[in-house]
């Protein structure tokens, strides 16, 4: 019976589209069980004999999102893998965005035909352990004494589910501020750009005198709205996932303090499902100053500001009370339907793609940070980070990572409160706390369904 109402889950899932984007925050977060610390790397034996097929390849499918440099450096690392060695073929294949490959996975699953790996946008790892989609790894980790401890602790915040381990960090983002340091420095300002909120009103001030935009960024997600809600206080879930605490002052001071940007002239919020796009296009033909991103776009931004002669720089967001970041990219899960040669093909592959070569090999290529810590502390990553300090921004705000929510209804949720956003700054009418109302009203329904 329980198998039963399992599959049923699963089927319903595969109807449904999921969303993929201080200090203090870090402390707060679900710690890593006892029974997964401390240990070391796996012995060359023991990894042999885990991967042994019998002298027949074990021919496994690995789905990832996103095209571009983040699909080029899939396939390069899927063809390196699979050079490495010879008993396990790895056949990588795209599948679009993160809703794409996720629902795909949903609904592949349900049929028995799942990749054994695929990647799995943060948010969405509990939907996927809770379903059963997923494969527990603890016993796999335990088996080959594999070292957990040498992940960045807040990026691993999404990979426990109920005290299990479900997933590992794999291709992870912050947003940052980039910077043009250049139409700063000619408006008179400090080219590192604003720390705080205040700081970041006197720039907009500035920069409406003459008649630019300090700022822009876009509405597509929640994003930005949880990071400056982290650094007033807030978070959109409670600490059990099953409340909210942004309708409170901290969730106020924010919409009041965006509007009050709006209302220098200096600050451009765009809105619309092109406005990450548009927000680009305003960066690059420098109508603003400064632009709000993912640190995935840095290759990009270092391009169009060598092709457009200016200098781009990177900074935090500007903090208040504290600073707070939150996460986004994917971490890597194993299906569960799969057979033992398939699950342990690929574990050699998720373990052998999160070593220090191929995850800075990555980080380069694609703007995502490392996330383990031997990465960022290589040689290679301090030479590289000598020669392009805006990559080492991204690893420095790790230490301000909010947790990202992992219930099963964070995707309606979430864009219940862009929402929210978008009603708030397009109607001068409406207060914030009648948003915030409205909203959490609407927010407990979505978690009570």
């Amino acid at each position: 019976m329980k198998k039963t109402l399992a599959m049923m889950s699963v089927l319903l899932l595969a109807g449904t589209l999921l969303s993929g984007c201080g200090k203090k925050a870090v402390e707060e977060t679900t710690a890593v069980p006892a029974d997964t610390q401390g240990t070391t790397q796996a012995e060359t034996e023991t990894t042999a004999a885990a991967a042994d097929t019998g002298g027949e390849k074990v021919k496994i499918e690995f789905w990832y999102a996103w095209g571009d440099k983040i699909g080029e450096t899939n396939e390069e690392l899927a063809r390196r893998f699979n050079e490495s060695q010879d008993k396990i073929e790895v056949v990588a294949s795209y599948q679009g965005s993160y809703d794409d490959v996720q629902s795909k996975t949903q609904a592949a699953f349900a049929a028995g035909e799942a990749p054994a790996i695929t990647m799995n946008e943060t948010a969405s790892v509990g939907t996927f352990a809770r379903s059963g989609i997923s494969r527990d790894l603890t016993d796999l980790v335990a088996r080959d004494g594999y070292d957990l401890n040498n992940f960045n602790t807040g990026l691993m915040t999404n990979s426990y589910v109920d005290g299990k381990l479900y997933a590992l960090p794999y291709m992870r983002s912050t947003p940052l501020m980039f910077v043009n340091t250049d139409m700063l420095e000619a408006a008179g300002l400090d080219p590192k750009g604003p720390e705080n909120w205040d700081e970041l009103t006197h720039y907009a001030e500035v920069m409406a005198a003459q008649g630019k935009d300090a700022l822009c960024f876009p509405i597509v997600n929640e994003w930005y709205f949880e990071a400056f809600l982290g650094q007033a206080g807030g978070t959109i879930f409670n600490k059990e996932e099953n409340g909210f605490n942004f309708n409170n002052e901290a969730g106020e001071s924010v919409l009041n303090y965006w509007r009050d940007l709006q209302k220098t002239g200096g600050v451009n919020i765009l809105f619309g499902s092109d406005s990450s796009n548009m927000s680009k296009a305003e960066f690059a033909s420098q109508n603003c100053a400064m632009l709000f991103a993912s640190v995935a776009d840095i290759n990009y931004f270092l391009d169009v500001a060598k092709d457009n002669g200016f200098n781009c720089a990177t900074a935090f967001l500007p903090g208040n009370k504290t600073f707070a970041i939150p996460t986004g990219g994917a971490n890597l899960i194993i299906t569960s339907n799969k057979s033992e040669e398939e699950t342990n093909a690929a574990w050699e592959f998720m373990k052998w793609v999160l070593e220090d070569e191929q995850t800075i090999y990555a980080s380069q290529n694609t703007g995502y940070v490392p996330v383990t810590n031997s990465a960022v502390e290589s040689d290679a990553m301090k030479a590289f980070y000598a020669e392009k300090p805006q990559f080492k921004v991204a690893v420095d705000q790790l230490q301000y990572i909010l947790a990202r929510p992992i219930s099963k209804q964070g995707p309606e949720v979430h864009k219940a409160i862009k929402d929210m956003v978008t009603e708030f700054l397009m109607d001068e009418n409406v207060s914030a706390k009648e948003v915030l109302d409205k909203t959490e009203k609407q927010c407990l329904e979505i978690l009570n369904e």
